[in-house]
């Protein structure tokens, strides 16, 4: 509102001040409180945020690395890296390829250990 449609008003009413511009525009608290001053107990949470940052420092990198990965197998779209090992969905996908891969070891062992036999008798 302009000062000359105020003046109007306030002439019109019968009254001589504009309240509006006395009351700040801060945070205004009921009568009686204590208004807060400043943080409380600094020392005490100096301490907490540096605990707090030290314990999620490590978490912090290992996600970066991990979403750094993520990030470059987004480039190469291939099964094998589209989901992560790890995930429900992983095995599933995968399950072929797991398969083949336990029965070749299995394959390879099952003959070390026959080549044993073989040399013992």
């Amino acid at each position: 509102m302009d000062y000359f449609t105020a003046k109007r008003l306030f002439d019109m009413y019968g009254l001589t001040t504009d309240f509006s511009a006395l009351a700040p525009d801060s945070i205004r608290y009921p009568p009686g409180v204590s208004i807060p001053m400043g943080l409380v107990n600094t020392p005490k949470l100096k301490q907490k945020i540096s605990v707090d940052n030290a314990a999620l420092a490590p978490k912090l990198e290992n996600f970066a690395q991990m979403y750094q990965q993520m990030a470059a197998g987004l480039l190469n779209m291939s099964m094998d890296k589209l989901i992560p090992p790890g995930h429900p969905l992983y095995s599933k996908e995968n399950s072929i390829v797991l398969l083949k891969d336990e029965k070749e070891k299995i394959l390879k062992e099952n003959f070390e250990l026959k080549k044993k036999l073989e040399n013992k008798k």
